[in-house]
């Protein structure tokens, strides 16, 4: 009998253990506002029956060590879902919280040959730098010249050409310049060898902040995220050429995604520019505001939100995920990375990337490029919305979380979430990329010289538009 009483206490205990674990997931799930009302009732009846039927087993022995058994094992799932939704939370707002940062790695190049080492051996000397959309972040960098160095003078340049001429000639002693401009000089068969003719001497991330909140709030019916991968290794928020531009125009009522391809290399109009055409990879340059607004000028749209990753996230993610499969509709080979079939392919991280990335092996170039990236995004989308997904989960919260960055808030996040789980219907996914004609011509970011660019096919774009529209019109 007094061991059938102090069981009693002992059940009691894990009750009260469970109804303190309970009411911290609904609570937390409540404040998300991300699992669907009907979801949380059900939740909610089987835990109380649980509760319930753990406290009238203490009549009998063995039905009480049975709920004993059950009770205490769904207060350790709990705890466990738990854990899992703070770091899904944790995720979902650290990759929203610097959507409006955007870093500027501004460095100081001198000639290769240059007996200058260090900033502070720059004392007296002239220091070239460009009067373009970085104006503020050179002037900063002439700031810390000084403190380092004491008097120098200054030279103005209107052009990254006239700039670089001026170094080679040695008109100036050192450059301050955006260091994304070193790859897009080398895309000009005059300055293709700038990078291994200077060395650089010093470098700062300067901050800037920009502002690509929707201003008005978005409906989650139908919307336009702009999909961005930049250049680069390393830390998501740097400036660097916009490699991926793919339009994706979400409805969540009929469940279609539109997916609206435009090469690096389209010859468009930049928000910066003042009129100046360029080529669309080249407006990462400025942040990713100036590619947002260049594409809104093409398509005559307004984008809702941005994702942007950069090559060292894309791989994580996808290797976090465990691979994704890949439909390509081309046989070719990137050495020595992979072959690829056409069909199905199994892609890690790397394999992903060089697919994304090729364009030599095509006839097409960039146009085929973009399609393929395309073909990895649907993969991407089908994978994250799979239930393997949970399998993965700590691994791909931990790649997401320092990977990508975006300026939908976490409150839309959780929208979006809801309305997922609130219907099994699969999602459709449908690709178009727009075309046009290989030309060469002068461009905003390197004045005074004609390089490479693809003229719009204007055919290609009001079709563009045409589908965009009717995905946003679609009930």
């Amino acid at each position: 009998m007094r061991e059938k009483f102090k069981f009693k206490y002992i059940l009691w205990a894990a009750i009260v253990l469970q109804l303190i674990v309970d009411g911290f997931v609904i609570g937390k799930l409540i404040g998300m506002n991300v699992v669907p009302v009907l979801y949380l009732v059900i939740m909610i009846v089987c835990l109380i029956a649980v509760n319930v039927l753990t406290f009238f087993s203490s009549r009998k022995l063995w039905a009480g060590i049975v709920m004993l058994i059950i009770s205490l094992a769904m207060s350790a799932v709990m705890i466990y879902g738990f854990d899992v939704i703070n770091k899904a939370d944790s995720t979902v707002n650290n990759v929203s919280q610097d959507s409006d940062k955007q870093v500027t790695e501004m460095v100081i190049v001198v000639l290769d040959d240059s007996e200058v080492q260090e900033i502070s051996d720059l004392k007296e000397f002239l220091v070239g730098y460009l009067n373009d959309s970085d104006i503020e972040a050179s002037q900063s960098m002439l700031d810390q010249i000084k403190e380092a160095a004491g008097d120098i003078s200054a030279a103005e340049f209107g052009g990254i050409t006239e700039a670089v001429n001026a170094l080679y000639d040695k008109t100036i002693n050192a450059l301050v310049m955006n260091k994304a401009y070193i790859a897009v000089l080398a895309e000009t068969e005059e300055y293709s060898d700038f990078e291994q003719r200077i060395k650089q001497i010093y470098s700062s991330e300067i901050v800037r902040y920009i502002n690509i909140i929707p201003e008005q709030e978005t409906n989650l019916d139908a919307f336009i995220v702009y999909f961005t991968g930049i250049d680069t290794f390393g830390g998501v928020t740097a400036t660097s050429r916009s490699d991926v531009n793919i339009l994706a125009v979400v409805n969540t009522k009929t469940r279609h995604i539109q997916l609206i391809n435009t090469p690096r290399d389209y010859y468009v109009e930049l928000p910066n520019s003042g009129g100046t055409k360029d080529k669309l990879t080249h407006a990462g340059i400025y942040g990713v505001d100036n590619s947002i607004g260049a594409l809104e000028m093409l398509y005559g749209i307004d984008v809702d939100y941005y994702v942007r990753i950069n090559f060292s996230g894309f791989e994580q993610i996808i290797d976090a995920l465990g691979g994704i499969d890949v439909y390509s509709e081309y046989d070719f080979t990137v050495e020595p990375i992979k072959h690829y079939t056409v069909g199905i392919n199994h892609l890690s991280g790397i394999e992903a990337l060089a697919f994304a990335r090729e364009r030599y092996s095509f006839a097409e170039g960039d146009v085929a490029r973009g399609k393929n990236q395309m073909a990895v995004i649907t993969a991407l989308i089908q994978e994250l919305s799979s239930p393997e997904i949970l399998y993965n989960y700590t691994s791909v919260l931990n790649s997401i979380s320092q990977s990508f960055q975006t300026n939908m808030q976490s409150e839309n996040i959780y929208a979006l979430v809801k309305r997922a789980l609130s219907s099994s219907k699969g999602w459709t996914v449908d690709s178009y990329s727009v075309a046009g004609e290989g030309a060469y011509a002068e461009t905003y970011s390197i004045p005074g010289m004609e390089v490479y660019v693809m003229r719009p096919d204007m055919s290609d774009v009001n079709e563009a538009k045409a589908k965009i529209e009717a995905v946003l019109s679609e009930n």
